[in-house]
């Protein structure tokens, strides 16, 4: 009975999210910068264009906005920029990182809103919009880009077709079992040019290669793992991490396979409103946040390359499951023998989690409440005894 109680107040305080959960939460310290260069002779009117055209696109995007007039002054990114036409803006997308950059070309051929255009590459693209609708209802999306060897692309688009059927069947087992299996979306070699921010942002070629590309996808456009290539896109592969997106967050899992990079998008109204219906509860919610952002910050976290240490597969396929349970309880000072008379140092105070105590204080308040009625009973039955 002692035991039954324990384990329901633990279970009580178990974790609600899992690893495709908290790849819908946007934390905010992972944003692209995108810088638009312009020079003098860009006219105010283009500049005033650029400026509206950002704050349309950008506001629901993962992505800054930074007007830079080299006339004004140099710029350290702008060092990085190939070659760059005087009159015309040029733009250089960061990545969160700011260890890598991508150029964005101003359209050369002439459009009713050249400025929308441009900006709108940043964040956009058909494969992306299509992702986005995707990613929100299914477990999972696939993306896979061809190679130019039809050969290579046709054994590895079987291996993705492979390991989608190889984790289905395993999805009802859970711990939040997600009715929509995992999807494929491909690009095609022809339309990988009209792909490369996408691609250049998920570690992929950004051109065409002979070679097949491949990567998982989940939540808000947040990479699974590493990205694949050419013999690499194996059955073994995706499958091991598709598996890890219905772990629970609370197991000992490595936080690196919840600190993928996110393509560059816009997260807006719409798409908040299916997230929400889709999880049941609100990522975007400060809340919420918060407790993922422990989630993240407490857990095992190696940063290597995102490899598994054990194949979550294999013990999602065997029935196996792993729950870490953390009491959180700060242990007592150990004292020296015979210490030698020092000055007594302040403590710093700080305050514990609110979360933490709260978990602490039920199991204790439960083991005693336990502890009173055990000797409660006792007492009684002695009472009666007696009184016989």
């Amino acid at each position: 009975m002692f035991a039954g109680i324990l384990a329901a107040v633990v279970a009580g305080h178990a974790c609600r999210y899992t690893v495709r959960d908290v790849g819908f939460a946007d934390l905010g310290n992972e944003r692209y910068t995108f810088f638009c260069f312009i020079d003098d002779e860009v006219s105010g009117a283009q500049v005033d264009r650029l400026g509206q055209v950002a704050s349309v696109l950008f506001g629901d995007a993962n992505v800054r906005f930074q007007l830079v007039n080299l006339a004004k002054g140099d710029h350290p990114q702008a060092k990085r920029l190939a070659k760059r036409t005087p009159g015309v803006p040029a733009g250089l997308l960061l990545s969160p990182a700011g260890e890598l950059a991508w150029p964005v070309n101003f359209p050369a051929v002439k459009t009713d809103n050249p400025e929308w255009s441009f900006l709108s590459s940043v964040v956009s693209s058909p494969t992306r919009d299509v992702l986005i609708k995707k990613l929100i209802p299914a477990y999972a999306v696939i993306l896979f880009v061809e190679g130019t060897d039809a050969a290579q692309t046709r054994r590895a688009r079987a291996a993705v077709d492979d390991a989608i059927k190889a984790i289905t069947p395993l999805m009802p087992q859970m711990p939040k079992p997600v009715e929509h299996p995992p999807e494929v979306v491909v690009v095609p070699a022809k339309r990988i040019a009209g792909e490369s921010v996408l691609l250049w942002s998920l570690g992929l070629d950004a051109g065409p290669v002979p070679e097949p590309q491949a990567v998982v996808l989940m939540g808000r456009g947040r990479r699974v793992g590493q990205p694949l290539r050419g013999g690499l896109v194996t059955r073994s592969e995706l499958q091991e991490a598709l598996a890890v997106v219905g772990q629970d967050c609370e197991c000992g899992l490595d936080r690196v396979w919840m600190q993928g990079e996110r393509f560059p998008l816009s997260w807006g109204r719409a798409e908040r409103t299916a997230a929400y219906a889709a999880l049941g509860f609100d990522p975007d919610n400060p809340q919420v946040k918060g407790e993922i952002s422990r989630i993240i910050s407490r857990g095992p976290n190696s940063q290597p390359n995102g490899a598994a240490s054990s194949s979550h597969f294999e013990q999602l396929s065997l029935g196996y499951s792993e729950e870490l349970i953390e009491f959180n309880i700060e242990p007592e000072e150990l004292l020296e023998a015979d210490p030698e008379p020092v000055a007594e140092a302040k403590p710093v105070e700080s305050d514990p989690e609110p979360a933490a105590l709260g978990q602490v204080n039920t199991v204790w308040w439960t083991l005693g409440i336990i502890a009173v009625a055990t000797l409660a009973g006792g007492g009684l039955l002695l009472l009666r005894r007696s009184g016989n």
